[in-house]
């Protein structure tokens, strides 16, 4: 059997990596008691660092809009995120995040470098910035094709 052609081979490798990346992150968030979905909205919130209405965030993180008001629900009852009202538009309850919310992604961050540190063993630094360029160009590019 003859090798699949490149861009084939890229998928591969990207599906490959995907599901492992995810399923790593959910071992590490699992003391944390957060999930894959719960830790991609706190971070889109605090990358963000402005109010984001719920279907903005949704589309970020790939959620349905009811799974990210749950998840706004209980980050609110902890304090993590604040559910703002829109004075213009009252169905409009954009969320932000709190000073707790960020030390708490900070917190956990920190916790994923014994992770990390062993996952990129042996890469230079150069080589991480060009890992961290190439994946930037991918997303934009995904982003453009709309997901």
């Amino acid at each position: 059997m003859s090798e699949p052609p490149l861009p084939a081979r890229v998928g591969q490798q990207l599906g490959i990596f995907a599901t492992r990346y995810q399923a790593l992150i959910e071992r590490l968030l699992a003391p944390h008691d957060l999930t894959f979905a719960q830790f991609a909205v706190l971070l889109h919130l605090a990358r963000r660092g402005e109010p984001g209405r719920v279907s903005e965030v949704a589309a970020a993180v790939e959620l349905t809009q009811p799974a990210v008001t749950k998840i706004l629900q209980k980050f609110a009852s902890l304090g993590l995120v604040e559910i703002l009202r829109d004075a213009h538009d009252g169905r409009n309850r954009p969320a932000r995040i709190t000073a707790a919310g960020l030390a708490r992604v900070g917190d956990v961050q920190r916790s994923f470098a014994p992770a990390f540190d062993r996952l990129l063993a042996g890469w230079t630094a150069d080589g991480l910035e060009h890992l961290i360029t190439d994946l930037t160009r991918l997303t934009a590019r995904m982003d453009e094709m709309g997901r």
